[in-house]
């Protein structure tokens, strides 16, 4: 898996390079020169284009990217960097279990990894692996429960003192602020509930532990938050007008409680922020879903399908109203199990028997000599 990744990140970089050398394709020389004379010289007679198909001149290639690092110097480099982001994923990943560098023992890590990295076969077997793989989890388990008790304890004497100090103000919530710099511009209070935002809030915001552990910052610039946030900050948010800064102290039970969130950011940690709200934007719009169709209690469709194999077999979608009796003015008597026909889309009438005609006066027969008798 790690040749993989190694070669798709060898594999973007040259791909990388060639887009840039492509880009930058070199000037042909002369050109500028041999314009100035076309310039100066006379103009002449247009000549007649040549009767047959002439060959443009083919555009000069882009120049191959060439090597101008030392061997070794790319080897350390490189191996640093393989290295760096492998362990950064590492502990992003264990991180959040409670997992300390003090569980590792750096030598057999790496043992391990080049093991894996040279495709040899594990030298311990993976079933004891497992079994303590599970017992460092009940040990990791022990020891957040100590955490969370000592920053619980801390974090309450932290907030008790803190509550003193002048400008500070607690919320009835338990929150504590402080107002570093007041906002004149909107304020946006939360929507009651099941109904959504119209807002999202940019703000520029650094976290930290009561210790001074910095564990989350938008970097001095304004980041886009949504009320999808812990208590604590969602309070804050709701309440500082646009243009404000405070300082927030988060309790616990304000922020994560029990819950480990990182390496740094253990259970039970009382939190302070440094809140700016730079603006209000508007959220867009959801997608709009098409509303259902409603059902018709006609049963025709266009073009019309019948299902095969029953009388009377009903149409599908798109639905069409079968008209109603004509002079009647009512939809036509429901079904008494026999078969009957339905109209369509577009509608066709069903043909009907022609009503009968007299039979037309049979002739008289007139004898012989005699006249035919005149019309009344």
């Amino acid at each position: 898996m790690k040749i993989t990744i190694i070669a798709a990140f060898l594999g973007a970089g040259l791909l990388f390079t060639g887009v840039l050398s492509a880009q930058d394709s070199p000037t042909q020389p002369g050109k500028k020169a041999e314009a100035a004379k076309e310039a100066e010289a006379p103009k002449a007679q247009p000549k007649p284009a040549p009767a047959g198909p002439t060959n443009p001149a083919k555009p000069e290639a882009p120049e191959e990217p060439k090597v101008t690092m030392d061997a070794k110097e790319i080897r350390t480099k490189t191996s640093y960097g393989f290295g760096f982001r492998n362990g950064r994923n590492f502990t992003n990943q264990t991180g959040r279990f409670g997992l300390q560098m003090e569980d590792i023992d750096r030598e057999q890590f790496l043992k391990g990894l080049f093991d894996a990295l040279e495709l040899k076969d594990s030298e311990i077997d993976q079933e004891k692996i497992n079994e303590a793989l599970n017992q460092l989890s009940l040990v990791i388990r022990e020891r957040e429960k100590k955490i969370a008790t000592e920053n619980k304890v801390a974090g309450e004497k932290f907030l008790a003192e803190n509550k003193k100090r002048e400008g500070v103000i607690t919320s009835k919530s338990g929150l504590q602020y402080e107002v570093l710099k007041k906002g004149e511009g909107e304020v946006y209070p939360a929507p009651p509930p099941g109904q959504r935002p119209t807002k999202q809030f940019m703000t520029i915001y650094r976290g930290t532990l009561i210790d001074g552990t910095e564990f989350d910052s938008s970097k001095g610039k304004p980041a886009p938050m949504s009320l999808n946030v812990i208590a604590g900050f969602k309070e804050a948010l709701t309440q500082m007008p646009v243009g404000s800064k405070w300082k927030l102290f988060i309790p616990a039970e304000l922020a994560y409680k029990e819950n480990r969130r990182s390496a740094n950011l253990g259970p039970n940690s009382t939190l302070i922020f440094e809140l700016e709200l730079a603006e209000l934007k508007d959220l867009p719009k959801p997608p709009s879903r098409p509303l259902a169709r409603p059902t018709p209690s006609g049963r025709s469709v266009s073009p019309p399908v019948r299902v095969p194999g029953r009388p009377g077999a009903k149409a599908v979608s798109p639905p069409v109203r079968v008209p109603v009796n004509p002079g009647t003015g009512k939809s036509p008597a429901p079904s008494t199990g026999k078969p009957r026909a339905r109209a369509v889309s577009p509608p066709v009438r069903i043909p009907t028997a022609p009503a009968k005609q007299p039979d037309p006066p049979k002739p008289v027969p007139v004898k012989p000599g005699k006249a035919l008798p005149k019309p009344k």
